[in-house]
């Protein structure tokens, strides 16, 4: 009986030592953390335009579209800023239509002292061709040159009046593309005192903001979160990350839904452990340090999203990645463990 009881204990110790070995070998090839969280794209919902708000189309927690409006705030201020911006337009187009009416007459003028100019030039040559050979007197050739002058300086004050009206056009077509960006500014701002959801998703802590809060630009009002993608940020400990890499498979289990399975992916791995981007990162170089293994995020994407299970950020979750190369015996004992 001795020898059996020996035989006894040598297969428990047997079974022991087999069965730490297998649980490490499992941990190695399916490296697992609990220390893991639902995540997804947050969009804080803030007005680009101030005012009072004078409607709120949501309530907490109402799953909304993409292009639902959301929140609407007083466009009565915007609306008379577009009104002053076309009026501002419509006034300096009025003077581009002047300003051309002045070029045109301008052009005109020059083109009439330009003729009257040829023709008092050739008279006032034709006068001194006289004078010389006094069929005419000094006086009248005298009085055709001063004739001709006179042409030339009026052609001299058209040339400087166009070119002062080609100034003005120039500043006034200036003035008309600012006042053309200022109406699409003040449309651009009108249409932003409707605030619309830019994902679907759940609007949250919407009961922060009443009927007739003023808000600010940028003002943060409540959280949108989307429903579109979600993904868990899995802390694992430094030693586990031998064999994680983007692309393997992982099996997700989430603490709200313990009895459904949730596929995963790994997308990416963090440049660097958690505390390292900390607000106080941790100071190492001290006399009294101690090692301690420190964790990564590693970055994994649920593949099989239930809408009958939703999802809720900041949930916990057990994460288990699949390396691949698994030894068939690893992969049979899995289960057991």
């Amino acid at each position: 009986m001795r020898w059996l009881k020996r035989f006894a204990v040598l297969i428990i110790i047997v079974l022991v030592v087999f069965g730490a070995y297998a649980y490490f070998q499992i941990s190695d090839y399916y490296p697992s953390t609990d220390d893991a969280y639902v995540h997804a794209h947050v969009v804080n919902i803030a007005p680009r335009v101030s005012g009072r708000i004078v409607a709120i189309y949501v309530h907490d927690n109402q799953i909304v579209q993409k292009g639902q409006p959301l929140v609407k705030i007083d466009p009565r201020a915007y609306e008379y800023k577009l009104q002053q911006a076309e009026a501002e337009l419509a006034q300096a187009e009025r003077q581009r239509a002047a300003i051309a009416a002045n070029i045109a007459a301008a052009q005109a003028q020059l083109q009439a002292n330009q003729i009257n100019y040829g023709n008092a030039a050739r008279n006032a040559e034709r006068a001194k061709a006289l004078a010389a050979q006094r069929y005419l007197s000094a006086q009248a050739a005298d009085n055709a040159q001063t004739k001709a002058s006179e042409f030339a300086a009026q052609m001299a004050a058209n040339r400087a009046s166009l070119a002062g009206a080609s100034a003005q056009s120039a500043l006034n077509q200036a003035k008309i593309e600012a006042a053309e960006a200022a109406v699409r500014m003040a449309k651009l701002d009108l249409s932003d005192t409707v605030i619309y959801a830019p994902i679907t998703g759940v609007v949250s802590k919407v009961d922060k903001i009443h009927v007739g809060d003023v808000a600010s630009v940028n003002q943060d009002l409540f959280p949108l979160i989307g429903n579109g993608a979600y993904w868990i940020e899995a802390n694992y400990k430094e030693t586990d990350l031998k064999r994680i890499h983007p692309g393997l498979a992982a099996d997700i289990q989430i603490d709200m839904y313990p009895n459904h399975a949730f596929k995963g992916r790994v997308v990416s791995m963090s440049g660097g452990a958690g505390n390292a981007f900390s607000l106080l990162p941790p100071e190492n170089a001290t006399g009294n340090w101690v090692k301690v293994t420190q964790r990564v995020p590693v970055r994994i994407e649920v593949l099989n999203p239930d809408p009958k299970l939703p999802l809720r950020i900041g949930t916990s979750a057990t994460v288990t990645v699949d390396t691949g190369n698994v030894p068939d015996w690893v992969r049979f004992l899995r289960p057991i463990f």
